[in-house]
């Protein structure tokens, strides 16, 4: 399905012709290369490490069809900063890593294109024995869906947990938690691929803060086309007071290092690193919530309030393909996730709860159920109020309480009097970016007096 290489291309598949098993073909060239015993996996990656497109001929043995198809999958452009590289390509910087992850993957309905895809490339960049796991949880797939022995073909360390009915999202994470034997948990999701030394970043984060959320930046993959690899602009992610997920764009200082991670308010909660010790202290998630919706808004809650931070690190990308409900291969019900931020709202916005109500009113009338032990963790972590996590952490948020509106409704129910800027939908004004970088400037003082009073980890 690849073009055939071209100029210095095909050159460089020639000049690996002489060693590549005759069982092989390169696109490049229908002529016969000779077996040099022992040497042909080795030159076969070097030549798929190259972008020599290889098919298996007459007589390929398994062995060496399954090597080439665990890296069959689309290669991303390196679109890290330039620090980057300097920081994590030289020999032996995996090496210092002495922990190892599970990696876990629920998936519903997925297709074995995306789902490949995402496996190949991580078995391509990511160090071996930084792998303890991987957790794949089947969500109540079709059978045709489940993929087991491709898996299972693709790595040794595969364990498949098949869920018998549909569990959704936010349990089935929360049972591969309950196998996961690894130090750190690394979530992904099945229609990604993950680019050059993705993993050791994020693990150096959490060794320095062990207390952090750290997630990658997420690059784009367009929903029609897998092939494609897009740069994502660098900005944040955050949340709305109807507890939609935005993500800002980010203008950088002049004298800022691209390469450094940053904080910010909130995760989009699929794809991030976490200590497997701080994620059981937190008590995620809430086992009330159902299905989708939410986990991204508790994590962001706990992990800020009761005594950590979140990063985004630019050194770790990985494409992601985004999608809108039209290719979604599974539906989400809507008043599933009202529920979901009902119940957070009620734990975790304190004096705030009636912002959430007016920008989402079918929540007022709805039953929250049982949030004793919920309110009582919140309580036993000794996390902070909502008042904090708006002064020193979303100024934004903070700005836009006293803001909201309703897009699309009558402006004497609350609506909106004109439409909201793209991406939005709870204000028809961003904050002023002057007002903005005064409250940033702010809240960089509080945590360097936090740090030198108070030993906080950030």
């Amino acid at each position: 399905e690849r073009p055939i290489p071209r100029g210095p291309q095909a050159q460089r598949c020639r000049m690996g012709r002489a060693a590549l098993p005759s069982m092989w073909r390169c696109s490049a060239s229908p002529i016969g290369w000779r077996y040099l015993p022992g040497r042909g996996a080795r030159v076969a990656w070097l030549l798929v490490a190259l972008g020599c497109p290889l098919t298996a001929g007459k007589g390929a043995k398994s062995k060496s069809a399954k090597f080439l198809e665990a890296y069959d999958f689309p290669r991303p452009p390196d679109v890290r900063p330039a620090g980057c590289r300097r920081d994590w390509d030289e020999d032996g910087v995996s090496e210092v890593l002495n922990t190892s992850v599970s990696i876990i993957i629920p998936y519903l309905r997925e297709t074995w294109e995306h789902f490949g895809g995402t496996m190949r490339s991580m078995l391509y960049y990511t160090p071996d024995h930084l792998i303890k796991e991987f957790i794949f949880i089947s969500d109540g797939n079709p059978p045709e869906k489940v993929y087991e022995e491709e898996l299972k073909q693709l790595s040794p360390k595969v364990l498949l947990i098949k869920n018998s009915e549909r569990m959704g999202l936010i349990r089935s994470k929360m049972k591969a938690v309950e196998h996961a034997t690894a130090e750190v948990l690394v979530f992904m999701e099945p229609h990604c691929i993950v680019n050059r030394q993705w993993l050791q970043p994020l693990l150096a984060r959490l060794a320095e803060f062990p207390h952090a959320l750290v997630q990658p930046t997420l690059d784009i993959i367009p929903q029609d086309n897998f092939n494609r690899y897009l740069e994502a602009s660098p900005g944040y992610y955050r949340f709305e007071w109807n507890m939609n997920l935005i993500y800002e764009g980010l203008e950088l200082e002049k004298d800022a290092l691209k390469e450094a991670p940053r904080t910010m308010p909130g995760t989009s909660g699929g794809i991030f690193a976490i200590r497997k010790d701080w994620w059981d202290r937190l008590g995620f998630y809430d086992p009330e919530m159902l299905e989708w919706g939410g986990d991204h808004v508790e994590a962001s809650m706990k992990v800020w309030r009761c005594g950590g931070h979140i990063d985004l690190h630019p050194c770790s990308r990985v494409g992601h393909l985004f999608r809108d409900v039209v290719h979604r291969p599974y539906d989400v019900d809507i008043p599933t996730v009202v529920h979901n931020y009902n119940r957070l709202a009620r734990v975790w916005l304190d004096d705030y709860l009636p912002n959430f109500f007016q920008v989402k009113p079918e929540a007022v009338e709805m039953e929250p159920g049982d949030l004793s032990q919920q309110k009582k963790l919140r309580e036993d972590l000794e996390c902070k109020d909502m008042a904090w996590y708006l002064r020193y952490v979303d100024p934004e948020m903070e700005w836009e309480a006293s803001r909201l509106c309703i897009p699309h409704w009558p402006k004497n129910q609350g609506g909106c009097e004109s439409p909201p800027p793209p991406g939005r939908s709870t204000v028809v004004h961003p904050m002023p970016a002057e007002e903005y970088r005064q409250r940033s400037r702010e809240i960089k003082d509080y945590w360097l007096s936090q740090a030198i009073e108070m030993d906080h980890e950030l």
